[in-house]
């Protein structure tokens, strides 16, 4: 008698013993040998043995009337705010009856391209031409203002930003008293732009930043590194993006209520 033969007569031996412990455990398993093989018929029958599938879009309405159609009891709405994403999981179930999570509706807010232009830009290194061409393409989403707080029309403000000049100037510092002695070297730089045109400062940037979400204005400041470098910064972008965000979780809470939806909604991820 060999190995393997000896092994099976001792399986054999606490097989009562193993299934009396399974009618024990409370949820539906079997023992079964390794060589048998368990084949799913569901591809044979006239219909699935469960709805199952995942929307994925990018429009907030449609999200919301997708809801419309398929409201369950143990329907859960988690919203990433930061993401600017949201997942509904329409078969969770509930603790006494948990579902299989396989019917999902997916939101994910895609960017404007114009809001796309402007973080594409901000805190870039730029030159003259590039600067004023920006400007001159994105024009109807722009107000500049010059260093004293007035208006500039976009064209005066690009022919002011193709004419400045920067004026560098080198220097050396020193002063001797009877202990020690201190010198130091420094180099400035002065941005001008002809006399006919006033010198751009501030930009604002008004648009929809996110499909589905209100305008917002971003105000940029302009700022000189080096010999002919022009940066535009976004003031407060952090603050900008968490006000999107808790206008995306408002508008959706919102859209579900109007629509009669009812959906429990929570302010993060879910994985099962």
């Amino acid at each position: 008698m060999d190995k393997s033969a000896i092994q099976k007569i001792q399986e054999t031996g606490n097989a009562p013993e193993f299934l009396k412990q399974l009618e024990q455990a409370g949820f539906p398993v079997a023992a079964l040998p390794d060589s048998f093989m368990v084949h799913n018929l569901e591809e044979f029958m006239p219909n699935r043995n469960q709805f199952r599938g995942v929307l994925s879009t990018a429009n907030i309405d449609e999200f919301v009337r997708y809801h419309e159609d398929y409201q369950t009891e143990g329907n859960q709405c988690f919203i990433n705010a930061e993401n600017m994403a949201a997942i509904t999981i329409f078969d969770l179930g509930t603790h006494k009856s948990p579902g299989h999570c396989k019917h999902k509706a997916k939101l994910a807010l895609r960017r404007t391209a114009a809001f796309n232009a402007v973080l594409n830009i901000n805190d870039e290194r730029l030159s003259q031409k590039k600067l004023a061409e920006w400007l001159e393409d994105y024009s109807e989403f722009l107000q500049v203002f010059s260093t004293t707080g007035e208006a500039i029309e976009t064209a005066v403000a690009s022919a002011a930003i193709r004419n400045m000049k920067f004026e560098a100037k080198a220097g050396r510092e020193s002063s001797v008293d009877d202990f020690n002695q201190h010198q130091s070297e420094y180099e400035s730089i002065a941005v001008r732009t002809k006399d006919e045109f006033p010198m751009p400062a501030v930009f604002k940037f008004t648009c929809e930043p996110y499909l589905g979400l209100p305008e917002r204005t971003f105000e940029m400041r302009m700022s000189t590194i080096g010999n002919e470098t022009l940066i535009l910064r976004i003031k407060k972008l952090e603050q900008h993006e968490e006000e999107m965000g808790e206008q995306f979780q408002e508008k959706l809470t919102h859209e579900f209520i109007s629509e009669g939806i009812e959906m429990n909604t929570f302010i993060g991820s879910f994985s099962s």
